[in-house]
C-alpha cells in the first residue's frame, strides 16, 4: 500500500483513502480559469432623440411622457390645429411647410337658408308630371336657417314609422309634397362642401331650374352664393354665416 504525506496507509493512489491529502506522485490540479463578467451593452445609437409627439428626450423604446413607441415609429398627426406638440404656433392653413405640402385650408362658415321660389315653381309645372296640377305655392313660408356644421346634413322630410329625422327637415309647414324623405345630403370634402342627389323622385337643381339635375349619387361642389332646388318649390340658399 501506498502512504500519504500524513502517514496514513492508502488503497488509492491519487489521494488518501484516510485523509484527503494527495498522494505522492500526484499534481494538484489548477483552478479554474476565472470567468470574464459580461461585456456592457452598446450605449443606445439613438438615445437622447427627441420624441415627435411632445419633444422629451428618448431614454428606452417608449417616452416616458406620452407612452410613443420609437421602434415601432408610428406616424404622428397633429393633435391641434393652432399649435404644435411643443406649444410654438402651427404653420397656417394653405402654408407649405419643410415637412409637407400646404395643409387644407378650414372651410368658411357657411349657413342654409330654406325658403320659396316662385321661379323654381313655375319652371316645376311648365315640367308637367302627373300631380303638377294639383300644386299650389304657399302665401306664406316663413324663412328658416341652418347652420353648415360636422360632416353632412340630410334633406329630407320625417317619416316617425321609418325611423327618418333629416337634419334638415322640410316636412313644413307648408310641407312640399315633392321633395322625398332621403332627398339629399350635403356633405363635407377636402376642398368645401358638396350637394349629393340620393336618387330622388323629382331631382335636385343647383342654381338653374331650367337646367338638368344633378347626377344622382354624385357630389357637386357648393360655395356661398348657390341655390339648390328640391321638391316643387323649396330653395335652399348657401349663404356665409
Amino acid at each position: 500500500m501506498a502512504t500519504c504525506p500524513k502517514g496514513h496507509e492508502s488503497t488509492t493512489a491519487d489521494y488518501c483513502d484516510q485523509c484527503g491529502a494527495p498522494m505522492p506522485g500526484t499534481s494538484t490540479p489548477a483552478p479554474p480559469a476565472a470567468v470574464a463578467p459580461p461585456a456592457a451593452p452598446p450605449a443606445d445609437p439613438v438615445a437622447g432623440t427627441p420624441c415627435p409627439v411632445c419633444n422629451t428626450p428618448r431614454t428606452g423604446r417608449f417616452c416616458e411622457e406620452d407612452g410613443y413607441d420609437f421602434l415601432l415609429a408610428p406616424p404622428v398627426t397633429a393633435t391641434s390645429p393652432s399649435t404644435s406638440p411643443t406649444g410654438a404656433a402651427a404653420p397656417a392653413a394653405g402654408r407649405e411647410t419643410a415637412a409637407g405640402p400646404p395643409s387644407p385650408a378650414t372651410p368658411a362658415a357657411l349657413v342654409v337658408v330654406v325658403g320659396t321660389d316662385r321661379g323654381y315653381f313655375d319652371a316645376v309645372l311648365g315640367m308637367g308630371g302627373e300631380d303638377a296640377d294639383g300644386l299650389t305655392f304657399p302665401r306664406f313660408a316663413a324663412e328658416r336657417r341652418f347652420p353648415l356644421v360636422g360632416q353632412q346634413l340630410l334633406i329630407g322630410r320625417s317619416s316617425r314609422s321609418r325611423g327618418i329625422h333629416p337634419d334638415i327637415d322640410l316636412s313644413g309647414p307648408p310641407e312640399d309634397p315633392g321633395v322625398s324623405h332621403t332627398h339629399a345630403l350635403l356633405v363635407l370634402q377636402p376642398d368645401g362642401w358638396a350637394v349629393v342627389d340620393l336618387g330622388s323622385s323629382n331631382g335636385t337643381y343647383l342654381n338653374d331650374p331650367h337646367s338638368a339635375p344633378v347626377p344622382a349619387e354624385t357630389p357637386v361642389p357648393i360655395t356661398a352664393g348657390d341655390r339648390v332646388f328640391v321638391g316643387a318649390w323649396t330653395c335652399l340658399s348657401i349663404r356665409p354665416a
